[in-house]
């Protein structure tokens, strides 16, 4: 096994700043709501209220199912 030395001579050159967190799930998920249109309202509601109970799906069925409405109201046309 070698072994691998540093040159106290080299700079070091700071790295470059991370990517900001998901990013392209940020990207992704505009252009998702986007095709959502009049049920979009409905949707960004349902995800702060996911956000606000720590994910508990229970506790937020009032906006699953007015999305879920919507939806099928699209769906008709």
């Amino acid at each position: 096994m070698e072994k691998v030395t540093e040159n106290p001579n080299s700079e070091t050159q700071p790295s470059p700043p991370p990517p900001p967190n998901h990013q392209m799930d940020a990207d992704d998920d505009d252009e998702n709501v986007k095709q959502l249109k009049e049920c979009s309202s409905l949707y960004l509601s349902l995800q702060d209220c996911l956000v606000d109970s720590n994910r508990d799906w229970k506790s937020c069925q009032k906006h699953v199912q007015a999305l879920k409405e919507c939806h099928e109201r699209r769906m008709k046309k």
